[in-house]
């Protein structure tokens, strides 16, 4: 059996990274300003959204998780679209646009084979 507590501990690490991301792309698409106002409900947006990855990704939710590992690259190009200029950086941050969502969609993967197994043990 696997360390399920260092499985979730290593998804929200990932999904952290994720965060100011997604807080950024949601700045610019919505508001494009830096008020107060603005930054809070930038984070509040992206607090909750990973926060939702992260549930639908421990208990089990696979498809829903992929679906959101095809959200996440989409934030994180909108992400590196906005600060990142056309050159070597662009191509490198497009890689890690990808590598960080589908790290953690094969967490869900970890976990879907866990509860597999947990379901299969108490039907005998």
């Amino acid at each position: 059996m696997k360390n399920i507590y260092l499985i979730r501990l290593a998804i929200i690490a990932a999904l952290f990274t994720q965060i100011s991301h997604a807080a950024y792309a949601f700045n610019k698409l919505s508001h494009d300003n830096l008020s107060t106002y603005g930054i809070i409900c930038s984070y509040i947006f992206a607090f909750s959204l990973e926060l939702s990855i992260y549930l639908f990704t421990i208990f089990g939710k696979k498809l829903v998780a992929t679906f959101f590992c095809f959200v996440s690259i989409l934030i994180n190009i909108l992400y590196y679209w906005y600060v990142i200029k056309w050159d070597f950086n662009f191509v490198g941050s497009m890689i890690i646009s990808i590598i960080i969502p589908i790290t953690i969609w094969c967490y869900a993967d970890l976990i879907d084979e866990d509860l597999s197994k947990d379901k299969k043990k108490t039907k005998k």
